[in-house]
Order: structure tokens, then C-alpha cells, then sequence
């Protein structure tokens, strides 16, 4: 994994939203002011449920999770989304990771697990990857 200096920091920004779906009021706030210090715009929600009351609103390009939720919990969303016909990259987060949900995981299409606690940079590359592959696909359809 790569740690950006301070210097690197001040990349080419890539443009996008991502939804942050997790009740810890700090990972939201943190993941959103790191987010948008890459021109990333970052939505954030407590809940499952409330997401879901806005998604079609919002029209995200990636969604952050956190598997353990108040109600509904980030595998839950992810089926519903599917059931919806609704397909955005995903990564989700947790604070046990085990290959039983590794394996889950996978099976519902999320892109990647990550153990809280974790370093921001590591999943902020992560969404940058996926906005630019997802720009790069648009330009190759327009």
C-alpha cells in the first residue's frame, strides 16, 4: 500500500460521487473532507435505510459500507440494490474481517474489504481506481 506524502496530495483530482453508508459520525466525516480534498464529492448516511430513501437522488458512482449497520446491514443493501437493478462499485468495511465474509463478499460483487481501523489513503485509492476506470469507460461510449 502506498501512503501519498503532502506533496502528492495535490494530484490531478478525479471527478465523481461516492455515498458513505456508516453510523460512526467520524469515518463519515473524515472519508468525506479526504474525499473532497480529491474533488470527490462524498455523501454520507447513518443508515442502510436512509440511502436507500435517496439513492435515485444522489445517482452515486461508488459506495463506501459498513457491513454492520443499524437495520439493514452493507451485505443486506448490496442484495437489495441488485434486487433493484441498481449495479455501483463497492467497497465495504468491517471490524472482523474472516474469509466467511471475504467469501460473502465476493459472492455480491463488492470490490474489497477493510478492517477497521484503517488507513484512509488506502480505500481513497481504491474509489480514485474505480472513478477512473468508470470515466474511462464513458469516454469510450460517447
Amino acid at each position: 500500500m502506498k501512503i501519498l506524502a503532502g506533496n502528492e496530495m495535490n494530484a490531478p483530482t478525479i471527478q465523481g460521487k461516492v455515498c458513505v453508508i456508516d453510523g460512526d459520525r467520524g469515518i463519515q466525516h473524515s472519508l468525506r473532507v479526504l474525499l473532497g480534498t480529491l474533488g470527490v464529492d462524498a455523501v454520507t448516511f447513518s443508515t442502510a435505510e436512509e440511502f436507500l430513501d435517496r439513492v435515485d437522488g444522489e445517482k452515486p458512482d461508488f459506495l463506501i459500507v459498513e457491513l454492520r449497520l443499524p437495520g439493514m446491514g452493507g451485505f443486506e443493501l448490496q442484495e437489495e440494490l441488485v434486487r433493484r437493478g441498481i449495479h455501483i462499485p463497492v467497497i465495504g468495511l468491517t471490524a472482523e474481517l474472516s474469509s466467511q465474509l471475504r467469501v460473502e463478499a465476493a459472492r455480491l460483487g463488492f470490490l474489497e474489504l477493510v478492517e477497521k481501523p484503517f488507513v484512509h489513503w488506502s480505500v481513497v485509492e481504491r474509489v480514485q481506481e474505480a472513478l477512473r476506470q468508470n470515466a474511462a469507460r464513458e469516454e469510450v461510449s460517447v
